[in-house]
């Protein structure tokens, strides 16, 4: 049998708000996965209810990594050798200008960089989005 301070006890526990939820793991998961879908040429797009649409273009995308070659290119033919070994489809050389372009050790990690900092100002909306649909 159940004392009455018992009793208070777990109602007073059931009023409780819930323990805080940490969501930084699921944000930054959230983030990673969106910045695979943007570097295979995929649009990143969510709604939450009774919001507007919200996301990353593949095309926003494009444009930030533009930016970013633009500020650190330090070869001045760089970006021609890379749109004429293009047109001629000589993927090698396309490659290697486009390493040089983005000037980093590891030319993926730094476009998945890219992706990740437009991305995080989206992660918390996009997983509630995300939760909102799964209850569909």
């Amino acid at each position: 049998m159940q004392t009455a301070t018992q009793i208070c006890q777990e109602r007073y526990d059931a009023m409780l708000p819930p323990e805080p939820v940490d969501t930084e793991e699921a944000e930054r998961v959230w983030v990673d996965n969106a910045a695979y879908d943007l570097l295979d040429g995929q649009d990143v797009k969510f709604q939450r209810r009774m919001r507007s649409p919200q996301g990353v273009t593949h095309e926003q995308f494009a444009q930030a990594v533009d930016e970013h070659v633009m500020a650190s290119v330090n070869s001045p033919s760089v970006i021609g050798r890379l749109i004429l070994a293009a047109v001629r489809r000589d993927t090698s050389d396309a490659q290697g200008a486009a390493i040089e372009a983005i000037c980093a050790p590891d030319p993926k990690e730094a476009l998945r960089e890219i992706a990740r900092i437009l991305l995080r100002p989206l992660a918390a909306d996009g997983l509630i989005a995300q939760a909102e649909d799964d209850e569909l």
